[in-house]
């Protein structure tokens, strides 16, 4: 255990935090779109926030400004919600 908390793969914490956030809520089919990118890309990247939706692939399909659009302007409160889903003690 660290932290009090069981080890858990960070790609297994990425998929569990990514499978809770898309039941969550009634997502349009652009946002569980969207969502499934953050996903695969915050499990290369590590950090996915608004800094790296401004580069790379998220750039070139218009960045962080886009998604937060898509997102109907709660774009930052979902990564923080991610985060935290990832880092919640496993069940």
């Amino acid at each position: 255990m660290a932290l009090n908390q069981p080890l858990i793969a960070y790609k297994d914490r990425v998929k569990a935090a990514m499978q809770t956030i898309l039941a969550s809520r009634s997502w349009t089919v652009p946002q569980r779109k969207w969502l499934e990118r953050i996903g695969k890309q915050l499990a290369q990247e590590i950090i996915v926030d608004r800094e790296a939706l401004d580069a790379g692939q998220f750039k070139e399909m218009g960045g962080f400004t886009r998604l937060n659009k898509v997102f109907k302007g709660e774009l930052e409160m979902i990564l923080r919600d991610i985060a935290d889903a990832m880092w919640q003690a496993a069940v």
